[in-house]
């Protein structure tokens, strides 16, 4: 058995008959077609007759290969695809450790950030074998932030990177020692704005930036974290169903992006979003951590804040390795009601990912400064070797970054410096992160910023309100030196 979604095309349909009709062919289809011979995981059937009807169910593969030649245009049917978060994973490629007969040794060390115990910080330990196999560990500092690894005497460690839940840098410590004491530099409080702040033109704080338009984030879900009190949550969106009052972030990443969109600071240390004047909402699409989000999620939050909610802009970083025709036909759909999605790129330094490769969306690469994070941090890692990734006034294309011709802007994305949860006694902690997951929501922040100011933009509705949008945003991109592949049309800037 494997897992399929079935929705009906909304897309290009602008008269009311034309969607009932849609959603009644999804009726009649999985009526007559699946309807007993299959395990149904959530019909999202809103009351609505002109909303989306979306099906999530587990059916045998050839099964549903032969019955979707018999499904009529309106109908589409697909194997679920995962998305994940476009953020970049210290452990990306490691494989996980193979149980090994004989001794056992052990690791310890101890992690603190600017000399004092750090408590919840993940470690990972990276080992080899006699065959350069690497292979990892991965343990959550207790109250002394101390951690201790048991693993076979036949491998040896190589380095250690320590993830801090807050308020200090994630660092690489390459050929660590037994028992050694690992320190993480704390993030500075720099104030209300940083320095990707002022790559996009941004020098001084304002909190109206952004006013009037609404944004609209899609990811881990948000919060808690005082400086995004005012976010809000319309809920998650998980295996095909809706449940409104399950917003909470069960990562980091969503509360991060959301913040560098529109972060409004309590404190005087507190980082500012890009636009701390917009409107946010943000849908929670990802079961937990680890485990990805479906194109049937992703298809009903982009419903719920584009067509419900009436947002001007979504974010979406994350990304999956296959287009997803239904997600596709979601983001059309609130294109043509005059809602643009903004994409990060993908992080494995191929090919633009989807849904950024989608020609409806805004597809960001990320970039970083040199000099602007601690060295032996993770986030330092991100300078290419590739000298044609090099730009002007020290700016690069991230390493990581996914380019090509799919691409529309650049923005900032390494050591970003944003809104975490408040979780283990920390109060409005912030963290590090590298990604185009993290550029995107700087380009999208930095396009609300724009559109709040252009009074054409505001009086334009639908696809032609869309269609300004993407023209404001090319407009004030800006070359930093690079190839197109690799930046778009440049970085955008707020005048």
């Amino acid at each position: 058995m494997a897992r399929y979604v079935m929705a009906n095309r909304r897309a290009g349909k602008f008269q009311a008959a034309e969607k009932i009709a849609s959603r009644a062919a999804v009726e009649s289809s999985f009526s007559a077609l699946f309807a007993g011979s299959v395990a149904v995981v959530n019909d999202l059937n809103p009351g609505d007759e002109l909303a989306r009807r979306v099906i999530v169910f587990d059916c045998d593969p050839e099964e549903a290969n032969a019955k979707a030649a018999e499904l009529p245009a309106d109908v589409l049917l697909e194997p679920q695809i995962l998305h994940f978060p476009a953020v970049v994973a210290a452990a990306g490629g490691v494989a996980p450790l193979l149980v090994a007969a004989g001794r056992e040794v052990s690791f310890t060390a101890v992690i603190t950030g600017a000399g004092a115990p750090i408590r919840g910080a993940d470690v990972l330990l990276f080992l080899v074998d006699a065959t350069n196999q690497q292979t990892q560990l991965t343990q959550v500092t207790d109250a002394a932030g101390a951690v201790a690894f048991s693993y076979p005497a036949a491998l040896q460690p190589l380095g250690v990177i320590v993830e801090p839940a807050g308020g200090f840098w994630s660092m690489v410590f390459r050929g660590a020692a037994n028992g050694a004491t690992l320190d993480c530099p704390a993030i500075a409080g720099v104030g209300r704005i940083d320095w990707w702040h002022k790559q996009v033109a941004i020098h001084q704080f304002n909190p109206e930036l952004g006013a009037g338009i609404k944004v609209g984030v899609i990811d881990t879900g948000v919060g808690p974290h005082g400086c995004l009190a005012h976010v809000v949550s319309v809920g998650a969106f998980i295996n095909g169903s809706h449940d409104a009052g399950g917003g909470a972030d069960v990562a980091s990443h969503g509360s991060h992006t959301t913040g560098t969109i529109g972060a409004r600071p309590v404190g005087p240390n507190d980082r500012a979003g890009i636009a701390p004047g917009v409107s946010l909402f943000n849908a929670r699409v990802f079961p937990s951590a680890t485990v990805g989000a479906s194109q049937a999620d992703i298809a009903n939050a982009l419903d719920e804040l584009s067509r419900s909610r009436g947002v001007d802009l979504i974010n979406m970083s994350l990304g999956a390795a296959r287009p997803s025709t239904i997600e596709q036909d979601a983001i059309k759909d609130a294109l043509e009601r005059g809602t643009l999605c903004v994409c990060a790129a993908g992080n494995d330094g191929g090919a633009v990912g989807w849904p950024a490769a989608f020609p409806e969306t805004v597809a960001v690469s990320a970039i970083g400064l040199k000099n602007t994070m601690p060295a032996g941090s993770t986030s330092a890692m991100s300078v290419p070797t590739d000298p044609a990734k090099i730009g002007r006034a020290k700016r690069y294309l991230a390493s990581f970054s996914n380019f090509g011709a799919d691409l529309d802007c650049c923005a900032p994305g390494v050591g970003i410096v944003a809104t975490v949860p408040e979780r283990g006694g920390l109060v409005r902690p912030y963290a590090a992160m590298d990604g185009t997951s993290m550029a995107s929501p700087v380009a999208c922040g930095a396009l609300a910023v724009l559109l709040a100011d252009s009074p054409l933009y505001r009086s334009l509705t639908g696809a032609a309100r869309v269609a300004e949008a993407r023209t404001i945003l090319s407009a004030h991109c800006h070359t930093i030196g690079l190839a197109a592949t690799f930046q778009g049309s440049g970085l955008p800037q707020v005048p």
